[in-house]
């Protein structure tokens, strides 16, 4: 088992996943919740068992890549049930499979589900080599089910200074950038809307570029056409500490991002550039889909400041608002669409009530931060 410097990530195996706690026989770094943590296995085909007393059928499953070369990842599997562990019935099975990026997650929905209390993964290497894996989730639910019809963007993928450390960092990270901006695509309108029928703002194309230059990253242009530029330099810097820690802001900026494209903006209330209660919504919001998809250290979150502060502050705000309602973000987001003139005040009502308020909400979420920094 490899481990590295652990960092705070979300893993999407902690929601609706009722096995996600269960552990598997002789294999607990497939469940720990942690890429940093390696399953390593041998050549040829290894049988992972997940000897749980399952009660209801597991209709998905997501497998996670390693951060090891992609000659280690899973490309041929079988997932199999049995009631006994010696009668075994194939359940699903791929074949050429890939991983577009390192500590990617992919998701699959069973194709023959049925009730077993075991569950067994048989899985080889393209070349039969030595198998590594970093997590595998069982879900009783079709993660797929509301997404099934979301529309990818169009990925123009450009390395303009392909010379500096900070692409070829990016390159060791990330092998198939279409595929990784798609696959973020798809999870920042999950955070953002119900299901992939809701009305959306359209992103047909998205131009993304490695650029040698300072500062972090910028989306440009409007929906359905959008550029977002990443800089060269900046993941420099974040490859200093390790390839996870690369991994863990790169995603993180490119859901800050993404979210411009994704996002409802706020009407009646001026815009990005003369309106404070319009840019502090925007970037408020980019921010809590960055929360929520687990891609800040949430030890930064401090007491004090104002919802009108923006990024973090603001972000931070709107993602726990979810402690209130499980759909907190979404309905906030909504917000944007549904009011003609908007305001967080108005939102706040609208989400929770008339009887509520920014005021209250606000008073209410810094008790609870005051509490959290008191328990440390």
């Amino acid at each position: 088992m490899k481990t590295i410097l652990t960092l705070l990530i979300f893993l999407s195996c902690s929601f609706s996943n009722i096995y996600a706690k269960e552990k598997p026989t002789d294999q607990p770094e497939l469940t720990d919740n942690n890429l940093e943590t390696y399953y390593i296995g041998k050549k040829k085909k290894n049988q992972l068992i997940f000897n749980t007393d399952y009660t209801t059928p597991v209709l998905s499953y997501r497998i996670y890549s390693s951060g090891e070369l992609p000659k280690h990842d899973p490309a041929n599997w079988v997932l199999k049930g049995s009631n006994d562990g010696k009668k075994w019935t194939v359940v699903d099975e791929r074949k050429d499979q890939t991983f577009c990026s390192r500590f990617q997650e992919n998701l699959y929905v069973v194709q023959k589900p049925a009730s077993y209390k075991i569950y067994m993964l048989e899985a080889s290497t393209k070349d039969k080599g030595v198998l590594i894996l970093a997590d595998v989730c069982l879900y009783d639910k079709n993660l797929e089910a509301e997404w099934s019809s979301f529309i990818y963007p169009n990925i123009d993928f450009q390395v303009l200074d392909p010379e500096t450390e900070g692409a070829k960092f990016y390159n060791k990270l990330v092998q198939n950038p279409d595929e990784y901006i798609k696959y973020h695509a798809k999870k920042v309108a999950e955070i953002l809307y119900f299901s992939a029928d809701d009305p959306m703002t359209e992103v047909k194309n998205i131009k993304y570029t490695l650029e040698d230059k300072k500062g972090v990253s910028a989306k440009g242009g409007s929906s359905p056409n959008i550029h977002i530029f990443y800089s060269t330099q900046h993941i420099e810097k974040s490859t200093k500490e390790s390839l996870f820690k690369l991994d863990f802001e790169t995603r993180g900026v490119l859901y800050h991002e993404l979210t411009h494209g994704y996002q409802y903006e706020p009407k009646g209330c001026g815009n990005y550039s003369n309106n404070k209660t319009f840019w502090a919504c925007i970037e408020g919001i980019a921010d809590a889909v960055r929360a929520e998809a687990g891609l800040f250290d949430m030890s930064t979150r401090r007491p004090g400041g104002n919802w009108m502060d923006g990024y973090r502050t603001t972000g931070f705000f709107i993602q726990w608002m979810k402690t209130k309602d499980p759909d907190a973000i979404r309905k906030f987001h909504r917000t944007a669409k549904d009011l003609d003139v908007w305001s967080f005040d108005a939102a706040i009502k609208s989400v929770f009530g008339e009887n509520e308020s920014i005021e209250g909400m606000w008073n209410e979420y810094q008790e609870f931060l005051l509490k959290e920094a008191a328990s440390k």
